[in-house]
């Protein structure tokens, strides 16, 4: 007899996932990485887009902080700071995207939605690393407002992205850039300037950690 603890389950994750682990009666994912199509998704989540999305991926901090976005073919750039140079312990990624009202400008009405903020894919992150966890293992999370700049080098500035509170509860928090493609104040700015769409966002790893007791070193990078 099948119980419900054996059920099958199939699960949408914003992490891609692989197979299914059992802890007991709950079912558990497998823990979700910082892959080379990280900001890919990114990108698909926080405007709706439609047009599947290419990732360069920088191991070059100068030649990231340079490169732009494209929007045909869509592609993102990405960068993912790392704890003390530790390849196995990524600690940001940081996604270069486009704004929706650039797709839908160069794509059509429908290729792109509603932008929900860097923080929707914090949430995102969150969702997916609590699926890969006990229940004993999760805490109460907020995400605070999104730091908003227009401006490349206060988004590149380092920043508190995390932070746990006088009540033990663990914030977090993105930082953006955004310039929509139609704002008239930048109309006669370079094509490369406009519509871009920047955020950090905490690695899943990471935040796994600190979940688990195993991360306190939340100091800005």
């Amino acid at each position: 007899m099948t119980t419900p603890c054996s059920t099958p389950m199939l699960r949408l994750l914003w992490a891609v996932g692989a197979t299914l682990l059992l802890s007991g009666c709950q079912t558990l994912t497998v823990p979700p990485v910082t892959d080379g199509g990280f900001c890919a998704r990114a990108q698909a989540a926080i405007v709706g887009a439609v047009p599947l999305a290419q990732t360069e991926v920088f191991n070059d901090f100068t030649a990231f902080t340079k490169s732009k976005p494209a929007v045909r073919p869509l592609q993102t750039r990405q960068f993912v700071r790392f704890q003390q140079g530790d390849p196995q312990r990524p600690t940001l990624i940081s996604c270069k995207m486009k704004t929706a009202d650039h797709i839908i400008s160069e794509y059509g009405a429908g290729q792109a939605g509603e932008d929900r903020g860097c923080r929707y894919v914090n949430e995102l992150t969150l969702r997916a690393v609590e699926a890969s966890l006990p229940r004993t293992a999760r805490r109460r999370v907020v995400f605070d407002e999104d730091i908003v700049t227009t401006d490349g080098p206060v988004w590149l500035a380092p920043y508190a992205y995390a932070r746990v509170d006088a009540s033990g509860v663990l914030h977090l928090q993105a930082k953006a850039m955004k310039n929509d493609w139609l704002d008239p104040r930048i109309a006669n700015s370079p094509p490369q300037f406009r519509g871009t769409r920047y955020c950090h966002f905490i690695a899943p790893e990471h935040l796994r950690r600190v979940l688990q007791g195993a991360e306190t070193d939340l100091s800005a990078w």
